[in-house]
């Protein structure tokens, strides 16, 4: 086995390291978070015209045609940070999505403005909690569509220039489409979330979908909210190491500086375990989120591996946001210090698309139907 990043991969890294170290600095996201929506558009802008936001993008759109793997290395730069872009939902939730499955008009309507920059992208879905909403459906009107409904919670919607939506049809099926932010018909009310990222609740109004925006109805649409929720929740793990490693980084610098009793925290032997635990819990999640890497960049069903990924998402986070908190002690409640920041997004990527008791089911009901999965 070869774990070595090419040069091409290492050239990734380096680019998105430096855009991050230099413009996502604590000050920086600090002064974004203080903003009524919090997005950093400058970051935003250059990493678009550093070609990373097109990097598993088409060429026929201006994309690169990279993989996975690539787009990790990006992905875990933006959780070192955790600055507030919507690089998940834009890109790997939305872009590559309609890059997959969506015909070659929609995609050159959509795509080269979120190469550019200019545009913002964001995923729709019928909404599966708990609460009394609605539950939001796509009708047949001739060859067009009318949705209905409310989703909530929607990521980065406040700044979003177009959402692609999943609903359910009339017979229960699945269906999948495009639509602009501003079309007639659809409201947005503002939320807030527990990382106080920019959210919002989207109440469609028989809102019409041309049938040229449609992506996928029925069994069509069932393969791509599968192919899309793979992906996400490799690019959620990915994305989670970058948190965890940087959440730990901070609580092992503050415990070599912090002392107690005549010699630093971290000296202790009770704060070196916690550590350790921790740091176990995130080369444990680095080590699930390259099989499935593997897997997608190579043609391999990640059916398994991604949601083994995903479950890891949800224990990693949990053992080592809780342990890098803890760590810090009265300092880490304070909003003005960073590191609450890396704990809020742990338990945002936890339970986006499903927690980790969710998650188990998944892969429960997942090995059941096909064993051969875990076939030795």
């Amino acid at each position: 086995m070869n774990f070595t990043y090419t040069e091409d991969q290492l050239a990734i890294k380096d680019v998105s390291d430096k855009i991050f170290r230099d413009m996502a600095t604590d000050d920086q996201v600090k002064a974004c978070f203080n903003e009524d929506i919090p997005f950093h558009k400058a970051l935003w802008k250059t990493l678009a015209e550093s070609g990373l936001i097109a990097a598993t993008l088409p060429a026929e759109v201006g994309g690169s045609e990279m993989g996975m793997t690539e787009l990790s290395l990006i992905l875990e730069g933006q959780g070192t940070s955790v600055a507030p872009i919507p690089f998940v939902e834009t890109v790997v939730e939305c872009s590559m999505p309609i890059a997959q499955f969506a015909s070659s008009e929609l995609q050159q309507k959509v795509l080269p403005a979120v190469v550019a920059g200019e545009s913002i992208l964001t995923a729709v879905r019928p909404y599966e909690g708990l609460q009394d909403f609605v539950p939001l459906t796509a009708v047949a009107d001739g060859s067009d569509w009318v949705l209905s409904g409310v989703s909530s919670l929607v990521s980065y919607a406040p700044v979003a220039t177009g959402f692609l939506v999943t609903a359910l049809t009339e017979n229960g099926g699945r269906w999948v489409g495009y639509c602009d932010a501003d079309v007639d018909g659809l409201s947005q009310t503002q939320q807030r979330s527990t990382t106080s990222e920019a959210v919002a609740q989207l109440a469609f109004d028989g809102v019409k979908v041309a049938a040229a925006d449609v992506v996928a109805v029925g069994e069509k649409a069932a393969e791509l909210i599968e192919w899309q929720v793979q992906r996400s929740y490799v690019a959620i793990a990915a994305q989670q190491v970058g948190v965890l490693r940087d959440g730990l980084r901070r609580a092992a610098e503050y415990t070599n500086e912090r002392k107690q009793f005549g010699r630093p925290l971290s000296k202790f032997q009770a704060v070196a375990q916690q550590a350790a635990d921790a740091y176990m819990a995130i080369e444990a999640l680095r080590g699930v989120c390259w099989r499935a890497l593997d897997d997608i960049d190579a043609g391999r069903d990640a059916a398994l591996s991604a949601r083994v990924a995903k479950f890891w998402v949800c224990e990693a986070g949990h053992v080592a946001g809780h342990i890098f908190l803890h760590i810090h002690g009265g300092i880490g409640q304070d909003l003005d210090y960073p590191v609450h920041r890396y704990f809020t997004f742990a338990k945002r990527n936890e339970n986006y698309l499903g927690a980790g008791t969710k998650q188990s089911v998944a892969l429960g009901n997942l090995i059941k139907a096909s064993p051969e999965l875990v076939a030795i």
